[in-house]
């Protein structure tokens, strides 16, 4: 029994000998076998030189793309002291239906559109005046259309409807039509089945509806409507000699619902900004306005532009293998920038500009997400992130982008562009604007490209 145990200690022993032995953290570990003269070393390195100012976005497709029934429109007005106001509304058509039966004396009891809103951002206590206009000019599925379509001169100024409501998410609203011009319309074709059969003819006849709200609050509200909900459309109970009569009790009214959907419905989200009486006002656009902040906004608003100042001379120094490359972006405190760090948005997006100066994701990007099962590319970063160095530490929020594919490619020549954008990934259905830090030197975390490389 005694062998057995000193047998037992001695191979313990041996296993911690021969662990301690290797040293993982030895930076000179395998050198010795290699050439005289090919020590490796990596070097890390941080530029702070990065231009940055803010720019107007470029106009966006705001049309149907997605062909998806949870695609969310932006509808109201938000109102605040960085960017001004921004204003959201909306153009649509409905589709014909085979469950309205043309024939004589026609008699339209009620006519209904019900819009669902998915949720609602902003000033939720306050009520919301919503107008819904007829639209006088056909839109067509295969056009497409941007978030600076001008509307102007090209819808009914009187109102179908209007309805003033309390932002609450998941609703359905109803706002019943009784304006007996637009009514009549339809009574006018009661009895031709070509109106009503051909959809093309149908939206002809019919071009749609401006949609526009406005809220009460300075603040503002913004919704967010699903257009192609099964529970957006437009409802018509009515009567005609194709129903039942029941002679004691009257006609047996049918209903026939005008669909909204992703296929065969266009849809357009139009976009408006005033940056009247902010301090953005006398920044936007100037290459060389002076700021400590970089903001970026949804909606077509407002982008981040920059590029690296002393890339070249960097790049100059010596031949280089990089290893990785992280943009990182310092989100201003909520205590200083006024926006509240829930509110922030979950995901920014790098591009390039290209010479037509339409945007691109870079080059990390579109690999990453080519070898993504998900399809979204969430090596490539972009994500809120919370950053904290201890409990006695205030939390603070980052953004970070792994971008080393594209920075070697500038390094080879390959893309040698040096100008990029910074937007939101979600901006079509997100009005969200965050605040960050910007290049001067007297910011503490300022905009920075942490680097990790070779030279060669």
């Amino acid at each position: 029994m005694k062998k057995k145990k000193l047998w037992f200690l001695a191979a313990i022993l041996l296993v911690v000998g021969l662990v301690s032995s290797c040293n993982v953290k030895d930076k000179e570990l395998g050198v010795d076998i290699l050439p005289p003269g090919d020590s490796v070393a990596l070097f890390h390195d941080t530029i702070f030189e990065i231009q940055a100012y803010p720019v107007t976005s470029n106009h966006v497709v705001t049309s149907e793309v997605s062909f998806s029934p949870t695609t969310l429109s932006l509808l109201g007005a938000l109102e605040d002291t960085i960017v001004g106001r921004s204003r959201a509304s909306v153009v649509t058509q409905i589709n014909t239906t085979t469950a309205y039966v043309p024939a004589p004396n026609t008699v339209v009891d009620s006519l209904m559109l019900a819009l669902h809103m998915y949720d609602f951002v902003g000033d939720t206590e306050q009520e919301i005046l919503l107008s819904v206009h007829e639209f006088t000019e056909r839109i067509y599925m295969d056009s497409l259309y941007y978030s600076d379509y001008d509307p102007e001169g090209k819808y009914n100024p009187v109102p179908l409807v209007q309805l003033s409501f309390l932002p609450e998410n998941e609703t359905t609203l109803q706002l019943f039509i009784e304006d007996q011009d637009f009514i009549d319309k339809f009574l006018a074709i009661s009895s031709d089945t070509n109106y009503f059969v051909n959809d093309s003819l149908f939206k002809d006849y019919f071009n749609g509806f401006y949609i526009s709200a406005e809220p009460v609050s300075s603040e503002g509200t913004m919704a967010r409507i699903q257009l192609a909900s099964g529970y957006t459309r437009l409802t018509m109970k009515y009567s005609n000699d194709s129903t039942d009569v029941d002679s004691t009790a009257g006609p047996d009214f049918a209903y026939a619902h005008f669909t909204i959907n992703e296929f065969s419905s266009q849809k357009i989200n139009i976009f408006e900004h005033d940056f009247s009486g902010t301090a953005l006002a006398g920044i936007i656009d100037n290459e060389n306005a002076i700021s400590p902040y970089c903001y970026v906004q949804g909606m077509a608003g407002v982008n981040t532009r920059f590029s690296f100042a002393s890339l070249t001379d960097w790049m100059d120094e010596n031949p280089l293998l990089i290893n990785s490359a992280t943009l990182v972006l310092d989100v201003v405190p909520e205590e200083e920038s006024g926006i509240l760090y829930d509110d922030l948005p979950e995901r920014l997006m790098i591009g390039t500009i290209l010479e037509d100066e339409n945007y691109e994701p870079i080059y990390d990007y579109f690999v990453l997400w080519y070898n993504d099962q998900n399809k979204e590319a969430a090596g490539f970063g972009g994500y809120k992130k919370a950053e904290s160095l201890g409990m006695f530490y205030d939390t603070t929020y980052t953004y970070r982008f792994n971008m080393g594919l594209h920075f070697q490619s500038m390094i080879d020549g390959v893309k040698p562009e040096n100008d990029f954008i910074i937007q939101l990934s979600d901006g079509l259905e997100n009005p969200r604007i965050s605040k960050l830090w910007g290049n001067l030197p007297t910011n503490e975390r300022r905009i920075r490209l942490e680097l990790v490389y070779l030279k060669l």
